[in-house]
């Protein structure tokens, strides 16, 4: 039986360092002359030079012109839900203690079967909100927003 090997995963066929180094330089001739460094020539040479690129600093990003920055209150999809799922779990208690002694089922089974059935659809009403919220928030921006051609 062979055993899985320990250790960094290697490439069974890499490239030699003198012809990775033609590569780049190759590479960085080519956009010398438009002046445009790729992402990967990016972190070529963030890796080459151990830094990581700079982010640029506020001086440098008021100096580039005025940023419009639009905020957009959407919905977390996974909250809407579980509190649908809850909302139809309080309603199956409450069916189950009110319908106690009506039917052949314990009041325990009565729950959890209306908690299967109502938080399922308690679920669904959840996301359906959150989803109506979420477009009526994307509605609301775009009429914040001036066209594209207005700018």
């Amino acid at each position: 039986m062979n055993t899985p090997a320990l250790g960094p995963r290697r490439d069974p066929h890499p490239i030699p360092p003198t012809e990775r180094a033609r590569l780049r330089d190759a590479a960085r001739e080519e956009t010398a002359d438009t002046g445009v460094e790729t992402d990967r020539e990016a972190a070529a040479s963030s890796a080459e030079t151990g830094h990581e690129a700079a982010a640029p600093s506020a001086d440098e990003l008021a100096a580039a012109g005025d940023v419009e920055v639009a905020h957009r209150a959407a919905p977390r999809y996974g909250r809407f839900m579980a509190a649908g799922l809850l909302a139809g779990a309080l309603v199956a208690f409450i069916i189950a203690i009110v319908t106690r002694g009506w039917s052949a089922l314990s009041t325990s089974d009565t729950f959890w079967l209306l908690t299967i059935s109502l938080g399922f659809i308690g679920l669904a009403l959840g996301a359906a909100l959150a989803l109506y919220l979420d477009r009526r928030s994307l509605r609301a921006l775009a009429r914040q927003l001036p066209d594209a051609g207005e700018r």
